[in-house]
């Protein structure tokens, strides 16, 4: 209900939830992610929750109330694990209720005192969604699954930023800044890749414009979409066709695998091992693992150093090694 990147590592178990059960699945989101909701072929019905300070009968008790009047449900899944989301939980009227657990503590305590306690091997988040589906018979998400194309997203994208197929997108912002690998970094990465010849494309919100501006500036057709979609439903046909995602650790890592498109992550305060690597089997993750890493479950923590050496020290060249290779050099 809060993180973009939560909502796209959902669409596996989805597909797999709505093979199991057999009946209609409704989701209960934001408003800013209904309609990506809507796109998911497993999903019948997206209920919309309130903006955080409506309050009263106009607030979540009305959602409550849409849920049980009209979608009347048999099982209420709870992939969120939040205080609010267990409210709603708590007063829907179905005859079972799952909550999905995060490994919450576990990864409190890697992060906090460098103890590593989680399962090996790592257990996506995906796969721990679906281990609520266990008494359904699901072991594992729908790793096949896949968007389908919105041509008119993706026509209305081709025609008005000329995005054509293979080029190599750079994701350079990120929801918390301590996440996000330096600038000056991403431009030199992007400097690189167009000396060898490759097309760039930068993407991200409209809040990291002039960031992705400043990796673009300069160079012979690159194209700064930051932005540039009118919802995050159209976020799928922006990134569709490109060649390769670099980014840090953040949301469209997590679409890439849903596209096709082989991802190359950058994680530095966070680590893989919390499961919020991209899965696809094509991608790869960098991530210098230093003593002082991880330093927070979802990287708002303040760095303690003078500089972030666990991204500052991930230099480009190193990156630059690691996306041609994934290219395949040609």
């Amino acid at each position: 209900m809060s993180s973009l990147g939560d909502v796209f590592l959902t669409f596996p178990a989805l597909a797999a939830a709505a093979r199991a059960f057999g009946r209609p699945v409704a989701v209960a989101t934001r408003a800013a992610y209904a309609a990506l909701f809507k796109r998911h072929p497993a999903v019948d019905t997206v209920l919309t929750l309130p903006a955080r300070e409506v309050k009263g009968k106009d607030g979540v008790a009305a959602v409550v109330a849409r849920i049980n009047e009209e979608t009347k449900p048999d099982v209420v899944l709870d992939w969120h694990g939040v205080p609010l989301a267990r409210a709603i939980a708590a007063r829907v009227a179905a005859e079972t209720k799952v909550r999905y657990s995060k490994l919450g503590a576990r990864r409190a305590l890697l992060a906090t005192t460098r103890l590593d306690f989680l399962p090996r091997p790592t257990i996506r988040v995906p796969e721990l969604y679906v281990r609520t589906l266990k008494a359904w018979g699901v072991t594992a998400p729908d790793w096949s699954f896949r968007l389908d194309q919105d041509l008119g997203a993706a026509v209305r994208l081709r025609n008005t930023l000329g995005i054509t197929g293979g080029a190599v997108a750079l994701a350079p912002g990120a929801r918390w800044e301590t996440k996000a690998w330096p600038a000056e970094h991403w431009r030199a990465l992007a400097e690189k890749l167009a000396a060898a010849g490759r097309r760039i494309l930068v993407v991200g919100s409209g809040s990291e414009v002039a960031l992705c501006a400043s990796v673009a500036a300069g160079l012979k057709g690159a194209v700064n979409a930051a932005g540039k979609t009118r919802d995050p439903a159209e976020l799928p046909e922006l990134l569709r066709g490109a060649a390769l995602l670099v980014t840090n650790d953040s949301a469209l890592a997590h679409l890439a695998p849903l596209v096709d498109v082989p991802a190359l992550a950058l994680f530095g305060p966070t680590s893989p091992r919390f499961g919020f690597a991209p899965w696809g089997t094509d991608d790869r993750v960098l991530y210098l693992g230093l003593e002082c890493s991880p330093c927070s479950r979802h990287g708002a923590a303040p760095c303690w150093r003078s500089e972030r050496q666990c991204l500052t020290a991930l230099t480009p060249a190193r990156v630059y090694a690691a996306a041609e290779e994934m290219l395949g050099g040609a």
